[in-house]
């Protein structure tokens, strides 16, 4: 008889990752750190407890400062600008690119003059630029070297850019300081850089408030001033980026003030950033938590996410670009949770993954505007700092630890007989949803040195499978790969059935004699 060794379930690379490339793709991805041990669940409005997980370690980055962080996916870098400080007291300028997968140094980085503030990437990810205050520095990256070319002209700056690269076009902040601290006074502007090379940049928007910018799918870009006092009821405003043809780089699609009636508080911008499809606008607002407007016309949306936990102050909001994933961040205290991860599409009724940064190795709040996703939507960018705001660590939160777990269980086989048909019974068990598709289990055969791929077994609606096949006719071990590939809310899964085959009995004459 053969033996089953472990029923165990492995994530991960190595053989694995290997033979289960073909029907599996895709899915192989490190564990994200601390996800094992779950804190004080947290109620949330509906009294549903749900787990809040600790975040584990993060890296901690060289920057004294913090404004943005752009994700590069054409060379699969994250971007960050800002200080760095030195014993002494000096600082300078550091611009860093961090590699999350591909070819290349592990990071890459120039340094510049300090105050350096706001990152954007061009789509195919050949230009880096980083603001400074009397220009924006432009680098061509390639494969982890920096290459710096001519800055771009731009106003002076002296209370930190933000950079945007949308439309095919860079736009960026610029605000003098009128006074020592005085970055809330004077008048601030938004420019855009000439298409062609060697041209001039030009002011397309002015404010007395200081301005944030976020770009969006097929050339959005929003505009949103920072409310001086909480009197004040800032305007924010939708855009799209154009050609500039008829001398006009910015197209007006929308505005909006938070209050209508001219009454209570006005919009205290944090972030924003567009839905996939750019039809949702996400607005976090320091009172009023996440608001959703439309992307085109800046209209109010019913808002069906679960909020963060009461008393956490948003900081953060983000959509990853294949439209799956909807993430809030927040400055929480105690174990509260900081972050909440959940499907962009909220008719998917599944609590949100929640993790806590309580820990002097991984901060203590996300900061503003500090979440970025990859491309491919797997992945979540997080910068967070200390209480003090001195100290900044970047996380990656593999979006996987959202889904609804999966398990290949009460796996059991016949006898083993080298040689002979060979019978193994399973079951699929899915954790709380029901699945977006008919699951299939993969199976893969190795034998020695030698491994092949077997017909997909079907999945019956109470879970269980089965897999029938002819062992190889000598005797020896034999191990069997089973996998579930996973859906939309669902996990992958992964079991090894390792057996060891026996010769079949010889065939023995009448009278005990063999023949």
């Amino acid at each position: 008889m053969g033996s089953v060794l472990g029923n165990t379930l492995r994530r991960g690379g190595g053989l694995t990752a290997v033979l289960l490339a073909g029907a599996l793709a895709g899915t192989v991805l490190t564990a994200a750190p601390g996800t094992a041990l779950a804190a004080p669940g947290a109620a949330d409005p509906g009294g549903v407890t749900t787990a809040v997980v600790p975040s584990g370690p993060g890296m901690e980055l060289p920057a004294a400062s913090f404004t943005q962080m752009a994700v590069d996916e054409a060379s699969r870098r994250v971007w960050l600008a800002g200080d760095r400080a030195y014993p002494d007291g000096s600082r300078d300028g550091e611009l860093v690119g961090i590699l999350y997968g591909g070819a290349g140094r592990a990071t890459a980085s120039a340094h510049l003059a300090a105050p350096l503030s706001g990152v954007a990437v061009e789509p195919d990810g050949s230009k880096v630029y980083a603001g400074q205050s009397d220009h924006i520095a432009t680098f061509q990256h390639d494969r982890g070297s920096l290459d710096p070319l001519d800055p771009i002209a731009a106003p002076a700056d002296d209370c930190g850019r933000e950079l945007v690269h949308t439309g095919g076009r860079l736009f960026f902040t610029s605000r003098p300081s009128v006074s020592p601290g005085g970055c809330a006074d004077g008048l601030g502007s938004v420019g855009v850089a000439a298409r062609a090379e060697g041209g001039g940049a030009g002011e397309v928007f002015y404010s007395g408030a200081p301005l944030h910018l976020e770009g969006g799918p097929g050339g959005l870009l929003v505009i949103a001033p920072e409310r001086p006092t909480p009197l004040d009821d800032p305007d924010l405003g939708i855009y799209r980026a154009t050609d500039g043809a008829d001398g006009q780089p910015l197209e007006f699609l929308g505005e909006r003030r938070f209050t209508e009636d001219g009454t209570g508080p006005g919009m205290d911008f944090r972030d924003a950033d567009f839905s996939a499809d750019g039809s949702v606008l996400a607005v976090a607002d320091a009172g009023r938590g996440t608001v959703l407007l439309g992307g085109q016309d800046a209209r109010f949306l019913e808002n069906p996410y679960t909020p963060l936990p009461q008393g956490v102050a948003p900081t953060a909001v983000a959509f990853s670009p294949d439209g799956k994933w909807f993430a809030q961040g927040g400055a929480a205290s105690g174990d509260e949770a900081d972050l909440t991860l959940a499907f962009a599409d909220a008719s998917i009724e599944r609590q949100p993954l929640r993790i806590s940064f309580e820990d002097e190795a991984a901060g203590h709040r996300v900061v503003p505007r500090g979440m970025e996703f990859s491309g491919d939507g797997e992945q979540l960018f997080v910068v967070t700092s200390d209480h003090e705001g001195t100290r900044f660590w970047l996380h990656t939160i593999q979006t996987r630890e959202a889904l609804a777990a999966s398990r290949i269980v009460d796996v059991t086989h016949g006898p083993a007989v080298a040689g002979e048909q060979f019978r193994v019974t399973g079951r699929l068990d899915l954790d709380g949803l029901a699945p977006t598709g008919t699951p299939r289990i993969a199976v893969q055969r190795l034998n020695g040195a030698e491994f092949s791929d077997l017909p997909p077994l079907p999945v019956a609606e109470d879970g269980t499978f089965v897999l029938e096949d002819v062992l190889p006719g000598e005797a020896g071990n034999v191990q069997y790969v089973l996998g579930y590939a996973g859906d939309e809310v669902h996990y992958r899964a992964e079991y090894w059935l390792v057996v060891d085959t026996v010769e079949a009995p010889s065939p023995v004459a009448r009278g005990g004699r063999r023949q």
